[in-house]
C-alpha cells in the first residue's frame, strides 16, 4: 500500500558495470510472507508476482494496461459483459497448456470462501460475487465467469465497471495451475513446487536473504525479455544497501533520509528523484478505542502536524505536503483537501486543544496512544518529530517497531491503535486508493473504515459508465473520508534512486519497475 566507510574507485566502477548474461540485482525492501497471489497485500510481494505471473491484463513498462496472456477483450454497451480473447499456444512454465480453464479455476478459488484470500474484490462486480464470499451460495460454478472454449474467458456482471482493466493487473486474479495447488496445498509456492506463467520462473527463496528468479523460455513473450535472472535482495536497512549498491551487488537503490546526502553528492552522476503514485499517512484502527469513537480526537490529530515543518525539517526527501489522499501525480482528478490547509499552525493547535478538552482531555489528563511502524530509522525519526507535535495537545504517545510482516499481520488483523504507512498505487487512476476505504475491502481496508455514504458514492463512482459522473462521485467520496478524519495524511511520495547507469528503460515514475522490461546495455 510504502531507509559509511570509506569506498575504492573500483568499487563505484563495479556499481555500473553490466553483468554478464543479463543478472538483475534488485532491492526487496520487506520479505514476503507469501507468494501466493490471492495471499499477498504488500507492494514489493506483489512486485515479485509480477515476475512470476501474468494475468489477461498486464502493465507496460510505465504501469498502464496492455495485452497480457489476453490479446483482446470486447465490452458490451451496456458494461456488462467482458469477453476476453487468450492469445493460442500459451504455456505454463512447466510445459503444460494454459488456457481459459485455468483462470476460471484461480477466479473461483479467490472467492471460496475456504480459500481466505486476502483481497477476493476484484471480481465484487461479477455474478454471484456476493453470495458466494458470503457463504450463501455453495456452487462455486455459479459465479459469472465462463470458459466457452480454450481461448475464451466471459465475465458476467450485475453492474458496469470501468476500473476492471486496471483490476485485473491484479496478483489476485492470475491464472493457477490448479494440479500444482491440490498436490503441495500450501507450500505450492515453495521454489521446485511453484508452476508460473510469467517473464520468470521462482528458483531459490532464502528467506530475509533473496529470492532468485530465472527466465521463463516459455513465456509468450519470452524474446522481447532480455534480463536472464532476477535476485531480489534483501534491503530493510537502507545503509547497508547503499554499501551493496557501490560494491556492484545492486543495480539500483532507495535514498531515504539516512543516506540521502551520501547519495546526492558522491553519486551524483547516478542519482534520480521523481513523484511516485504513493501518499504516506498514519492509518487510525476505526474498530476499537477511543480514537474510533471520537472524531474530535482524530481531528485534533490531524490539525496539530506540522506537515510543512515535518519534510522540511526532518524527513527532507522534497516530498510535498499531503492534505488529500490521491496523489497529483494521478490523470483527470481534481483532489479535495482537508479544511484546515491554510490555516496558521497557532490557529490549528488551539482549535486541537479545543477538542482534546472538550473530549476530556488536557495536561493533567493526556491522551495515552500507541503508533505502530516497520523498524525503520527513518521512520523512527519522524515518527518522534510527530509525537512532539502531538505532545503540545495533551497526547502522550509510545512507539512500538516491529518486522515488516509481523506489521503487516498486525495491520490486517487491526491489533494496533495508529499505524504508519505508504498507501502505494499500482496505475494511473484515482480508484485505486480510494478503494482501501470501502468497508468490504478486506486486509486492504487497514483502518477498519465502514461508512455507507462513502460507500455509496464510490459504488455509484464505480459503476458509472460517464467518466465526468464518475470523476465527481469519487472526489465526493474522497472528501467524506478526508472528513471523518480516520487518517492522517503526511506527505505525497517522491523517490530518490541511485541506479545504475548501464541499466536501460527504467523509469522513475514507477515504484516497482517490471524487471521484464529492463535490460543492461552491453
Amino acid at each position: 500500500m510504502k531507509p559509511i566507510l570509506a569506498w575504492a574507485a573500483l568499487l563505484l566502477l563495479a556499481a555500473g558495470s553490466a553483468r554478464a548474461g543479463q543478472v538483475l540485482h534488485r532491492p526487496n525492501e520487506a520479505e514476503p510472507g507469501s507468494l501466493d497471489p490471492q495471499r499477498m497485500t504488500a507492494g514489493p510481494t506483489v512486485a515479485t508476482s509480477r515476475d512470476l505471473f501474468e494475468g489477461l491484463i498486464a502493465l507496460d513498462h510505465a504501469g498502464k494496461p496492455v495485452p497480457g496472456d489476453a490479446e483482446s477483450w470486447d465490452i458490451s454497451p451496456d458494461g456488462l459483459t467482458w469477453t476476453f480473447h487468450l492469445r493460442h499456444g500459451l504455456q505454463w512454465s512447466n510445459g503444460d497448456p494454459l488456457t481459459s480453464a485455468d483462470y476460471l479455476y484461480s477466479f473461483r478459488r479467490l472467492v471460496d470462501p475456504a480459500t481466505a484470500a486476502d483481497d477476493p474484490s476484484d471480481l465484487k462486480q461479477v455474478v454471484n460475487y456476493e453470495a458466494i464470499i458470503s457463504g450463501k451460495e455453495k456452487d462455486l460454478t455459479k459465479l459469472g465467469v465462463e470458459a466457452p472454449d480454450p481461448y475464451t474467458l466471459r465475465l458476467h456482471l450485475i453492474e458496469p465497471r470501468l476500473a476492471l482493466k486496471f483490476l485485473l493487473t491484479d496478483p489476485q486474479v492470475y491464472p493457477l495451475h490448479r494440479a500444482t495447488i491440490e498436490k503441495w496445498g500450501k507450500d505450492w509456492t515453495q521454489p521446485g513446487h511453484m508452476v508460473s506463467n510469467g517473464p520468470y520462473v521462482l528458483t531459490s527463496w532464502i528467506p530475509q536473504t533473496d529470492i532468485i528468479v530465472k527466465k521463463n523460455e516459455r513465456f509468450y513473450d519470452a524474446s522481447s525479455v532480455a534480463i536472464d535472472e532476477v535476485h531480489w535482495i534483501g534491503a530493510e536497512d537502507m545503509d547497508a544497501a547503499l554499501r551493496r549498491f557501490r560494491a556492484g551487488e545492486l543495480d539500483w537503490m532507495d535514498c531515504l533520509k539516512t543516506n540521502v546526502a551520501i547519495c546526492k553528492s558522491d553519486l551524483a552522476d547516478q542519482f534520480h528523484t521523481a513523484p511516485i503514485n504513493s501518499v504516506g499517512l498514519l492509518v487510525i484502527n476505526m474498530t476499537k478505542g477511543p480514537l474510533s469513537k471520537d472524531i474530535r480526537l482524530r481531528e485534533a490529530l490531524n490539525l496539530s502536524v506540522d506537515r510543512v515543518t515535518l519534510l522540511d525539517k526532518v524527513v527532507r526527501l522534497n516530498q510535498l505536503p499531503a492534505y488529500s489522499l490521491v496523489p497529483p501525480v494521478i490523470s483527470d482528478y481534481t483532489p479535495p483537501t482537508m479544511s484546515f490547509k491554510d490555516m496558521p499552525m497557532a490557529e490549528r493547535i488551539a482549535k486541537a486543544r479545543q477538542l482534546m478538552e472538550a473530549a476530556g482531555y488536557g495536561p493533567a489528563n493526556p491522551l495515552k496512544i500507541t503508533v505502530s511502524y516497520p523498524s525503520r530509522e527513518s521512520t523512527r525519526q519522524s515518527l518522534l518529530a510527530i509525537i512532539a507535535m502531538w505532545h503540545q495537545i495533551y497526547v502522550d504517545a509510545a512507539m512500538d517497531n516491529m518486522e515488516f510482516q509481523v506489521y503487516e499481520s498486525r495491520l490486517n488483523s487491526k491489533d494496533y491503535e495508529i499505524g504508519m504507512m505508504a498507501a502505494l498505487g499500482s496505475y494511473d487512476d484515482f480508484e485505486n486508493v480510494l478503494d482501501n476505504y470501502r468497508s468490504d475491502a478486506g486486509a486492504f481496508n487497514w483502518t477498519g473504515y465502514n461508512n455507507p455514504k462513502f460507500d455509496d458514492l464510490f459504488h455509484r463512482g464505480g459503476t458509472s459508465l460517464d467518466m465526468s459522473e464518475r470523476r465527481k462521485l469519487m472526489e465526493e467520496a474522497e472528501a467524506v473520508v478526508l472528513n471523518d478524519y480516520i487518517t492522517v495524511p503526511l506527505d505525497f511520495d517522491v523517490r530518490n534512486r541511485v541506479v545504475s547507469p548501464k541499466l536501460q528503460n527504467f523509469d522513475m515514475g514507477v515504484l516497482y519497475p517490471q524487471s521484464r522490461y529492463l535490460s543492461f546495455a552491453e
